[in-house]
């Protein structure tokens, strides 16, 4: 039976050395990292896909640090609409940034994702205009400086692409919608229509040239009549002027006009009324005149008038009995009763 132990031997060294080659790169990684960083942190109010701890940080094009952390947290904001403050979910990123690079207030983080390969990452954004400087603080001092969320263009471009392949897409269903059998036939019968509209033009023509000539004739008619009612509108103007109340441009436009019938008959109907505002002033007078006799003819009068009456009726009443006495025995009512002369 053939020994094995050099074999297992052999394996064991390799592995023993691929395991000291593994460790000496990873303390020599860790020893040689002595950059010295400062944290901060970005409120990103969209996605941040790809984006992990250990992602890397640009400054203005250089690599500076590194994403420390991501996580979701909730942050109260005011609606710049309504002016009502609402609790918005923002994604919170922490990162280390070598304690060399001044981070400024107006400097700001935008997200960016490549488009074909590559990974997310964060791009810092200096301002050298403003000199005031952000704190540095070290890992666990909390909380940590805020550096602005940025618009990131690359961001800006794919979401536009999107949206712009999402209205592409709904012009397609709806080209597909327009060419669709029952609106295809509906433009052939509009076309065949079109062509009957068309040829029955044509077949007109003799009358649509004769229509064409009248319309010159027509034209010359028509601004006469333009020109009457010009006329009309200027003495309607006219009129209005001379009957509304008169300022002195209005006399100025008047002056050395015959006044028109309405405004002679409006001025003589202002005489009569004139007049008759007189014989109602002096019949308002007669009237406040007579009002004592009235009154005394109402009190003493009317009471003597209405006995006199009384006594006129019985006076009728007795000259009624005369009457029929004498009429009934005239010689009687003469002669008391007594008989006269008989003849013999």
């Amino acid at each position: 039976m053939e020994n094995k132990s050099p074999y297992v031997l052999i394996g064991a060294a390799v592995m023993v050395f691929i395991a000291s080659i593994i460790g000496f790169v990873v303390w020599k990684l860790r020893a040689g990292d002595t950059t010295a960083y400062a944290y901060y942190t970005i409120l990103f109010s969209g996605d941040v896909q790809g984006l992990t701890p250990g992602s890397t940080v640009f400054y203005r094009g250089l690599r500076v640090g590194r994403v420390h952390a991501v996580g979701l947290t909730s942050r109260s904001e005011v609606q710049r609409s309504t002016g009502r403050e609402r609790l918005a979910e923002k994604i919170e990123v922490t990162v280390a940034i070598e304690t060399a690079i001044n981070i400024r207030e107006r400097s700001y983080a935008v997200f960016e994702k490549p488009f074909i390969a590559g990974g997310a990452y964060i791009q810092v954004v200096g301002r050298l205009d403003d000199d005031q400087i952000k704190p540095k603080k070290k890992l666990g001092e909390t909380p940590y400086p805020e550096i602005r969320e940025g618009a990131s263009f690359l961001q800006a471009a794919s979401t536009s692409a999107s949206e712009l392949l999402g209205k592409a897409s709904i012009t397609v269903d709806r080209l597909n919608e327009l060419l669709s059998p029952d609106n295809v036939t509906s433009v052939s019968e509009t076309l065949r229509n079109l062509a009957t509209v068309s040829n029955a033009f044509a077949k007109q023509d003799a009358a649509i040239q004769a229509s064409i000539s009248e319309l010159p004739a027509a034209i010359a008619e028509i601004r006469k009549t333009f020109d009457k009612l010009n006329s009309l509108s200027e003495q309607v103007g006219a009129i209005a002027m001379e009957l509304g109340p008169q300022d002195d441009n209005t006399r100025r436009a008047l002056a050395g006009k015959q006044p028109s019938e309405i405004a002679q008959t409006v001025a003589d109907a202002r005489k009569a009324l004139a007049s008759i505002n007189g014989a109602a002033g002096e019949l308002n007078r007669m009237l406040g005149e007579s009002k004592t006799p009235v009154r005394q003819f109402t009190e003493t009068g009317l009471s003597e008038l209405s006995l006199a009456v009384r006594e006129l009726r019985q006076l009728t009443a007795n000259l009624n009995v005369l009457a029929t006495k004498l009429e009934r025995d005239p010689a009687g009512f003469v002669f008391s009763g007594k008989h006269g002369y008989s003849p013999k």
